[in-house]
């Protein structure tokens, strides 16, 4: 597999100490969590990019996923509220631009959210729709989604390994591809065997963490026995580690080099 950290547990630091850490790992890929103050994707100056893929190049490190924030205040590309729904997808195509300016295939995308209390029939139309325009978008721009469902508690469209297949059939654009969480994967009573039974070769991307979004073997996760699954079902694609509960912002180094302790206890894959 192809491993690469996430800057999210780094949130509070800049965004150099994170590239700083991962150049001394064993990693030489970064998932580029995107939000203020590091990379504020809704208003930036042309300066700090191109200094940002300064700083990214000089240490040898690619780009291997963006992930813009999601599905959170004012994001949220399903909403029945057109405003909020048209500024988002402004939001996502400025993402898109970034990561093509910084080299980066993938951009990481979660589904938005109907309101509750409506049909979700008109949710799930808005979010194929969307999504369908920024798969045109991403076609020109050579850039691929990796489209995430959400717990029960966030969203009323994407809950589940088929609702993923199911969008990702209906959009049908070579750009826009599944992805797994553990933690979502759990939290919905699903298997890691689900996923590839649901989306077979669509599935390109995992977020390998723990429960709460913690250090593989920090919380009660069979992680050993997720890898496992990974593995047995021939994978080979993109993994990141999506660390983000508060508990590793006072040492963000730490997680990493736990991380790096995790794999070399459990795996071959850093040999």
């Amino acid at each position: 597999m192809k491993f690469a950290p996430m800057s999210y547990h780094y949130l509070r630091y800049p965004i150099t100490k994170f590239l700083d850490k991962v150049e001394r790992s064993p990693f030489d890929s970064i998932d580029l969590y995107c939000s203020a103050p590091q990379l504020n994707m809704f208003d930036y100056p042309l300066s700090r990019l191109i200094n940002l893929d300064k700083e990214i190049r000089r240490r040898h490190l690619k780009v291997m996923a963006m992930t813009p924030e999601n599905c959170t205040y004012p994001v949220n590309f399903c909403t029945q509220d057109i405003i909020t729904r048209e500024s988002s997808l402004r939001y996502y195509q400025r993402a898109i631009d970034t990561a093509e300016f910084l080299e980066c295939p993938n951009i990481q995308i979660s589904t938005g959210f109907g309101y509750f209390d409506a049909s979700r029939e008109e949710a799930w139309k808005n979010c194929r729709e969307s999504v369908a325009q920024l798969a045109a978008y991403c076609e020109k721009k050579n850039v691929t989604l990796f489209l995430e469902e959400l717990k029960v508690t966030t969203t009323n469209v994407l809950v589940t390994s088929k609702d993923l297949a199911k969008m990702i059939k209906e959009i049908d654009s070579p750009n826009v591809v599944g992805m797994l969480d553990m933690d979502q994967m759990t939290y919905a009573g699903e298997t890691v065997a689900d996923y590839f039974n649901n989306l077979g070769d669509k599935l390109r991307h995992i977020h390998f963490n723990d429960r709460g979004h913690t250090v593989p073997g920090d919380a009660d996760f069979p992680m050993k026995d997720y890898f496992d699954a990974i593995k047995a079902h021939g994978y080979d694609g993109t993994c990141s580690f999506e660390i983000c509960d508060r508990r590793y912002y006072c040492n963000p180094d730490k997680a990493i080099d736990d991380i790096v302790a995790w794999l070399q206890a459990n795996t071959d894959e850093l040999k």
